[in-house]
């Protein structure tokens, strides 16, 4: 369980998380984000994970989307935001997290992944998945990635349309993050 907080130095050490925001343009050139929830109940998050001594951020970032969400892709460079939350441990006492969220262009989802029974993902249109998510710090991410957005139909050379924001693929990009969504 994940909390916002304000102030992390009260709770000593802040531990790191790379998190992956996965992304798509679905066929009518709409952009997608996906959310995971556990199967037991519980709030819609994003795929996380520690960052180990042996990973970059990027990395630590592509192996939570593979292992929690069953996805592949290309992680984006720069981070699209970061928070600070609560993670309950199982003794029963807080540790501070410092949460930073990459996006995540999806080219593969799987069928069977490590977590598939444990995990129910879903794709759905940014604003939505701002207002389904309970995390205070990953909602303001959210909600000020989707104000930002603008997005203009356009076609691709192939007739499809697509969201267009500035000359770059968008619809989920602050004027800070526009171009982070782009495709590859």
């Amino acid at each position: 369980m994940m909390r916002s907080i304000s102030n992390p130095a009260a709770s000593g050490d802040i531990l790191k998380e790379h998190a992956a925001l996965p992304w798509r343009m679905n066929c009518d050139g709409n952009l997608e984000v996906m959310l995971l929830r556990p199967r037991r109940g519980g709030s819609w998050r994003v795929p996380a994970a520690r960052c180990s001594g042996t990973r970059t951020e990027l990395q630590s970032a592509d192996r939570a989307a593979f292992h929690e969400a069953g996805i592949t892709g290309r992680v984006g460079s720069e981070p699209l935001g970061r928070y600070v939350a609560l993670r309950l441990r199982p003794c029963g006492s807080r540790k501070a997290i410092e949460v930073t969220v990459h996006g995540l262009h999806v080219w593969g989802t799987l069928v069977s992944w490590p977590n598939d029974v444990k995990v129910i993902r879903r794709w759905m249109p940014p604003a939505e998945a701002a207002v389904s998510i309970e995390e205070a710090g990953l909602r303001e991410i959210f909600a000020s990635l989707v104000s930002g957005a603008a997005p203009v139909r356009a076609e691709l050379s192939s007739g499809r349309p697509v969201a267009v924001r500035n000359g770059t693929v968008s619809g989920l990009a602050s004027s800070a993050a526009t171009g982070r969504f782009a495709p590859c």
